[in-house]
């Protein structure tokens, strides 16, 4: 009897196998790397890209200093600045901090490609901060005009106070009658004089120095307007009677009034520069103002001892 389920019994499928030639032609690519590459020859991978050399070349830093930035919460951090230039001869500052909770390294915040004059702004203002001394900063300099091809007789000389300058300023204070107590310092060639009126006992400081041979007096300083007054328009007595007697034994006397504009206090720096100054040669550079007042004015506190 023949089975009547056979006609539903599918065929078995057999692969049949490849012929020799199409397996010689398809392992052909992979025979002629394997004879390209000679025995032992590493295999070549794909270069990593290399990240640019830093041709940054340090000339200073300044001190490690602390602050806090308000952003929903006070973060304490500590920051410095370093300057120098790059092979192209392009002056640089760069800015480094760190928060000290996290325990971490000090970090590169920013790198800035800098002016002549930007970068020795910045540099003054770390000065009068005491945060580089005036050495590391007259060394920085001459090297910023040499990569910028400063000629060097476009500024005058580096000048600080002689013994005789010295004491000629210390008696121009001494002899102050509305002057009392007078204690005077001098360092880094900035003479300070501090003292008391005659009446009502307030503080008053007077800061004197010469212009640097990269001096920025008359740069605009963001933060800081400048007004030119007339002696007439000074309404502090104290402070008038200083600019009185500077007007009466120099030759010229221009007064400055510097406000910063960045404080609800709104502080206030007389800044006068006078010539002829008896016992002085050149210019003399005289700021009288509150000692709390000097740090928001940069270089124009003349306060490049830090006291």
């Amino acid at each position: 009897m023949k089975n009547p389920f056979k006609r539903f019994r599918s065929k078995a499928k057999k692969t049949e196998p490849l012929p020799q030639a199409e397996a010689i032609e398809a392992s052909a690519p992979e025979e002629a790397a394997k004879e390209e590459q000679s025995p032992g020859e590493p295999v070549a991978r794909e270069a990593v890209p290399k990240a640019p050399a830093d041709d940054f070349t340090e000339w200073c830093r300044s001190l490690v200093q602390g602050g806090i930035v308000p952003n929903g919460r006070n973060d304490i951090f500590e920051a410095y600045s370093v300057f120098g230039a790059n092979s192209e001869g392009r002056l640089i500052c760069r800015y480094y901090h760190h928060y000290p909770e996290y325990e971490k390294d000090f970090g590169l915040s920013y790198s800035r490609a800098l002016t002549f004059d930007e970068f020795n702004k910045r540099l003054l203002a770390e000065l009068d901060k005491g945060d580089i001394k005036l050495n590391a900063y007259h060394a920085c300099m001459e090297k910023a005009r040499a990569v910028s091809k400063i000629p060097e007789g476009k500024y005058p000389p580096r000048e600080g106070f002689t013994e005789a300058e010295t004491a000629a300023l210390k008696q121009f204070c001494e002899a102050a009658d509305t002057l009392t107590d007078p204690q005077f310092r001098s360092a880094n060639g900035v003479f300070y004089c501090g003292s008391r009126s005659v009446v009502g006992d307030l503080e008053l400081h007077l800061r004197f120095r010469k212009p640097l041979p990269f001096d920025a007096l008359d740069a605009e300083v963001p933060g800081v307007s400048r007004k030119q007054v007339e002696i007439y328009e000074i309404d502090d007595i104290w402070i008038l009677s200083i600019c009185n007697r500077l007007r009466e034994q120099c030759q010229s006397c221009n007064i400055t009034l510097l406000t910063s504009e960045w404080s609800l206090q709104q502080e206030k720096v007389t800044l006068i520069v006078a010539e002829g100054f008896p016992g002085i040669e050149g210019t003399l550079l005289t700021v009288v103002a509150d000692e709390a007042a000097f740090p928001r004015f940069g270089f124009y506190s003349l306060d490049f001892s830090k006291k």
